[in-house]
């Protein structure tokens, strides 16, 4: 079974392009990619006159819809697989410059650093004290990252969120509750182009 494309130029929507992937499907359907690309599967035999008319009943879904993703997009940043190489890079130059800069501060130790895709931590502390750290992180601003290896390297003190451990922060970060609020605003931030 096998695709065939093919794209309209739609007047009603603003010239928006409408991909055609054919294929021995029964029935239409309509898809925004999470790029913004607007998609229309149909089956082999669907005329160009019967995909027009399908996009035309269902542009007011295509634009609602249009426009949330594009708000998404310019809220998270799409990237090619060599701009996250990138920053991945500099995600591990400068958060392990930071690890020595706030571990001697602090007085702790830590073992090795890794810099990783994590799907719901910016950062981990084990216990034998090897660090975690989220690539996407080096996206954040600077305070926020500073922030992020503090509560890691606390760990090295506390291996828990107890009162004591949120007072080895605060030492740090006096205003680690403004960080760490602000920081939820930045969780799947980031769109990866295969």
């Amino acid at each position: 079974m096998g695709h065939r494309k093919g794209s309209i130029k739609n007047s009603s929507m603003n010239e928006i392009e409408i991909q055609i992937k054919r294929s021995s499907r029964r029935t239409l359907s309509l898809q925004i990619t999470r790029e913004g690309q607007v998609v229309v599967h149909c089956p082999f035999s669907t005329t160009q006159e019967q995909i027009q008319m399908f996009v035309d009943e269902h542009r007011q879904w295509i634009g609602e819809n249009l426009e949330q993703v594009k708000w998404r997009l310019t809220k998270r940043p799409v990237m090619t697989s060599e701009q996250v190489w990138k920053a991945k890079s500099l995600a591990r130059m400068t958060l392990s410059a930071k690890v020595r800069f706030w571990a001697a501060k602090m007085g702790v130790t830590y073992g090795t650093i890794s810099i990783r895709q994590q799907a719901t931590r910016w950062g981990s502390c084990s216990s034998k004290g090897n660090l975690n750290f989220n690539w996407t992180l080096i996206l954040t601003p600077e305070p926020l990252q500073d922030y992020v290896v503090v509560h890691e390297l606390a760990h090295r003190l506390e291996m828990n969120h107890s009162d004591r451990f949120w007072k080895i922060v605060e030492s740090q970060i006096p205003d680690y509750k403004e960080r760490r609020n602000l920081l939820k605003t930045y969780e799947n931030q980031v769109t990866v182009m295969e």
